[in-house]
């Protein structure tokens, strides 16, 4: 697609996502029948050329919009399905504060294919001429309150330290909110966003900045969130970092005791550590893989009934809360296992199996590269040569790089492996 990449609309502020693009998707929001439209943004300064410009395209189409303002990605899904209407959410996730984007949601759940086409051929054909007032948008911050007591509802108290890293960005003040209710012991970092300094060294791509913070006091635990607050990764008592795949197989075990573990399963998707699966198995849990992308992970939870699914990046899905990644909702969610089993997370993952596995990030010029016949012949011969291999080349859908990811039970054997792939990928880049 044109515009829409794997999730919602991304570029660079000012320069592709422009208040003139911005105004055409508002007007777009016609397609959808739903007569209110919710906008909330995390801390870039680009958000509000953004959310005004949505706010007058869609003002002009007939559309009532209220402006929630800073709020994560899970608190408009959340507030959408409360309101059965049309969320919109500007951020640009992990990205620099440079980026931005738009993600749409229709009652909770993210647009399918379908609709996103014929947004985009709304927007080739619309103007950007509006003939309304910004002053018709309602602001309603109550909206955010609402979020935080439905997160509230899920949580236990406790005494244990906990240290947040807000990222600078869409959690900067519900996580905090949140968890100095949830205990007496709270430490928050990168809680001070300034329009530019979002994901900047700190938030779940950023993990050594939680590491520092958790052993320094000697806490025990920590949660860091990316700048939209849709995913979240954990650091234990020890400083150790657990990834979205390790949460899930500690949820997925307490779930399974308490007969919460729908179909006996869980969705993870083709990133995910194959040490991890083989863990699951051993605790006889079921796992289903999908490509990856949250919305895949959704599609297989929503069709066969599964309540747990998410990516190894911490995107974790609870389809009994949301049908969408909510970090701080996995947060707690996790946080209430310790409390229930009165252990600390270390102990809690301390069976798990990991195999060794490398991603690597390849800055391209063209990123239809991966679709070279060479690339794909060699991707083919060593998943023949190696069985029990995992080894996943793909274009990102919201950055210029191709990405080379692989897992297998041999170190070396592994590294040769991708070190040859990258070697080809930047052969051919030229």
């Amino acid at each position: 697609m044109r515009y829409f990449g794997t999730d919602g609309i991304r570029g660079r502020a000012y320069e592709t996502l422009t208040e003139s693009l911005a105004i055409k998707v508002g007007k777009s929001l016609s397609l959808i029948n739903s007569e209110l439209v919710i906008i909330g943004y995390d801390t870039r300064q680009s958000n509000h050329m953004l959310a005004n410009g949505i706010a007058l395209g869609a003002l002009s189409v007939n559309k009532k919009v209220i402006d929630v303002g800073v709020i994560p990605t899970p608190g408009i899904a959340f507030n959408s399905i409360k309101k059965h209407c049309i969320g919109i959410m500007i951020t640009a996730s992990h990205n620099p504060y440079q980026d931005n984007g738009i993600k749409i949601f229709y009652d909770g759940l993210k647009l399918d294919n379908e609709l996103q086409q014929k947004i985009e051929e709304y927007i080739d054909e619309a103007s950007d001429e509006v003939y309304v007032s910004l002053n018709l948008v309602k602001n309603d911050l109550s909206l955010v309150k609402r979020y935080e007591k439905f997160l509230l509802n899920t949580a236990y108290n406790t005494d244990l330290k906990i240290v947040l890293d807000t990222a600078n960005g869409a959690t900067y003040q519900v996580a905090d909110n949140v968890f100095s209710k949830i205990t007496n012991n709270l430490i928050v970092v990168a809680n001070d966003p300034d329009g530019i300094n979002i994901n900047e060294n700190v938030g779940s791509t950023h993990i050594d900045n939680l590491v520092k913070e958790v052993v320094k006091n000697n806490a025990d635990i920590g949660f860091s969130f990316d700048g939209d607050g849709d995913r979240m990764l954990v650091v234990d008592e020890l400083g150790n970092v657990h990834t979205g795949d390790e949460i899930i197989y500690v949820l997925a075990k307490n779930k399974k005791e308490k007969k919460a573990l729908l179909n006996n399963s869980v969705v993870l998707t083709i990133m995910s550590n194959l040490g991890i699966i083989s863990s699951l198995k051993d605790n006889n849990i079921d796992v289903v893989t999908t490509s990856v992308g949250d919305i895949n992970v959704l599609e297989e939870m929503l069709k066969n009934n599964y309540v747990l699914g998410g990516e190894n990046s911490g995107h974790l899905i609870q389809l009994e809360y949301l049908p969408t990644g909510d970090g701080i909702l996995a947060a707690i969610s996790l946080l209430n296992v310790l409390i229930e089993e009165n252990k600390k997370l270390s102990e809690l993952t301390n069976n798990i199996k990991i195999y060794p596995d490398r991603l690597d990030n390849l800055k391209v010029t063209d990123k239809s590269v991966i679709k070279d016949q060479q690339v794909i012949d060699l991707v083919n011969n060593y998943k023949k040569q190696y069985e029990d291999i995992q080894l996943v080349v793909r274009a990102s859908g919201t950055e210029d790089l191709v990405r080379v990811s692989c897992c297998y039970k041999d170190l070396n054997t592994m590294n040769e492996i991708v070190d040859s792939v990258v070697n080809l990928i930047k052969s051919l880049d030229k």
